[in-house]
């Protein structure tokens, strides 16, 4: 039999009998996994619910354990130790309560803290017996204490009833005596209204007798005023004579010398021949001088240091000045501002330096802030020299005005007690005069808030201009001429006379 040839339909057999093997084999070996699978879920669904009692067990025992540290955070802090974590805090608290005693652990720190606790309590031990000890012994010394008490309390009880008898007795002695001050009292009241009549009386008396004293006094310094005026009568009298001038040098030589004990660089005043009176004003003044060499007993050279163009110095004028006399010392007493050179600072240490030169002294002093210096004016204190009185509208402060006004105070006061001593009260600028002293320099310092006498830039004058400043000596010596008119004073280094 001829083999035939397959056709779709074997292909179609062929096809489903491999489809269907194939789907056999994969539904076998799908059911066999599945058995696997199921058998893994079945153990893995045995082991969650196995881990889920473990993970309660362990959050319980978290939580006991939370309690019992006592910090409760929901975060442990295993991973970031914030003081919001179990760890942080618990950390933090070891810190803060067990302080130098923190150790890294709990454990460590309780373990540290109970070893100090038992030293504590040892300590404590100690503490109260040495606390029984003195309790014991203070209750020993208050039972001493309680018998001399007694004793004392006796003592005192007898010493009370002693002291009643005699304050009792006391209280009749001080009835009687306060009937004794009652009778005085009484007769002292009925005296110090007698006095108060009395006190009346004689104040208005005083104040009466005060107001025509004053009114006499003040009559007398009118009158004395006026009698100086009139008469221009000196009790001063001139020192010495020039003997000689020079002058186309300037130089002068006077009557004084060694044996006059005169010293160098002292300074005289020259008075006109015809004058009305040694030291009482400038009116008479023609020039001045200072002694430069002694030459002899009684010879000396002076430089002029200040001289009239009209009334030239010339022989057998007669020289003064105040602060020295032959064979004494002159005494005096300076009040108020000295400012010699109009630069609005004080020149009193200047002006004693020339005082002192001249071997004369000062023996009161009334200075600018105010204070008195010395024992009071003597007979021995032949001038009182008067400075500046202070500007009280000028003061700045109230502590300014006080200085100010107690200084106008002090100076009134001295020079009341001057008339009344009947000491010569002159100016400071009349002083100067007599005593042939001249200022040396004229300096102006900016920023001190005296004004410059120079003004500012230059300018042509003619010969009759006249100027701010002062003619030097230097210029005027050759022509005799006095320092023109000017609002300054010469210069040091154009009024030396060399």
């Amino acid at each position: 039999m001829a083999a035939s040839k397959p056709t779709a339909v074997h292909f179609s057999l062929i096809f489903f009998v491999m489809t269907t093997l194939i789907g056999s084999v994969a539904a076998y070996l799908g059911y066999s996994d599945l058995a696997e699978t199921n058998v893994k879920l079945d153990q893995a669904l045995k082991d969650s619910q196995r881990d889920n009692i473990a993970v309660r067990k362990l959050d319980e025992e978290v939580d006991k354990l939370k309690k019992l540290i006592g910090n409760e955070q929901e975060d442990v802090g295993a991973v970031n130790k914030t003081p919001n974590t179990v760890i942080g805090a618990t950390e933090l608290d070891i810190k803060n309560h067990a302080g130098v005693l923190a150790e890294a652990t709990i454990k460590s720190t309780l373990i540290k803290l109970s070893a100090q606790l038992d030293q504590t309590k040892t300590e404590l031990a100690a503490e109260q017996k040495a606390k029984n000890e003195l309790e014991a012994a203070f209750q020993q010394l208050k039972g001493n204490m309680d018998k001399e008490i007694d004793v004392h309390r006796k003592a005192r009880g007898s010493s009370e009833k002693d002291l009643a008898d005699t304050q009792k007795v006391k209280e009749e002695e001080v009835g009687a005596k306060d009937q004794q001050i009652a009778a005085l009292q009484k007769e002292n009241e009925e005296i110090l209204i007698e006095l108060d009549q009395l006190r009346e009386t004689n104040a208005k008396t005083i104040k009466d007798l005060e107001n025509k004293n004053n009114t006499y006094a003040s009559l007398i310094d009118t009158l004395r005023s006026r009698l100086d005026q009139v008469q221009k009568f000196s009790f001063e009298v001139p020192d010495g004579v020039v003997r000689t001038v020079d002058n186309s040098t300037g130089v002068v030589w006077i009557n004084l010398g060694e044996a006059d004990r005169l010293p160098k660089r002292m300074t005289f005043s020259v008075y006109r021949k015809a004058h009305q009176g040694i030291g009482r004003g400038e009116e008479d003044i023609i020039g001045a001088i200072e002694v430069t060499k002694i030459l002899g007993p009684h010879l000396s050279e002076a430089r002029i240091v200040g001289d009239d163009i009209y009334q030239p110095i010339s022989p057998g004028d007669p020289i003064y000045t105040p602060l020295w006399g032959v064979g004494r010392p002159e005494t005096f007493a300076i009040s108020g501002i000295i400012d010699l050179d109009g630069d609005g600072k004080s020149d009193m240490d200047l002006l004693k330096r020339v005082i002192e030169n001249a071997n004369a002294k000062i023996d009161n002093q009334v200075t600018e802030n105010g204070e008195r210096i010395g024992d009071g004016l003597t007979v021995h204190t032949k001038f009182l020299v008067i400075g500046q009185s202070p500007d009280v509208e000028s003061a700045k402060t109230d502590e300014q005005r006080d200085k100010m006004q107690e200084l106008l105070a002090k100076m009134k006061e001295i020079r009341e007690e001057a008339r009344l001593k009947a000491v010569r009260v002159i100016g400071i600028n009349d002083f100067l005069s007599y005593i042939g002293y001249k200022p040396q320099r004229r300096l102006f310092v900016p920023g001190s808030g005296v004004k410059s006498p120079i003004k500012q830039g230059a300018k042509v004058t003619g010969v009759n201009d006249s100027s701010s400043g002062s003619v030097s000596q230097v210029f005027t010596r050759s022509k005799r001429l006095k320092q023109q008119t000017s609002s300054g004073q010469n210069s040091k280094v154009f009024g030396t006379g060399k």
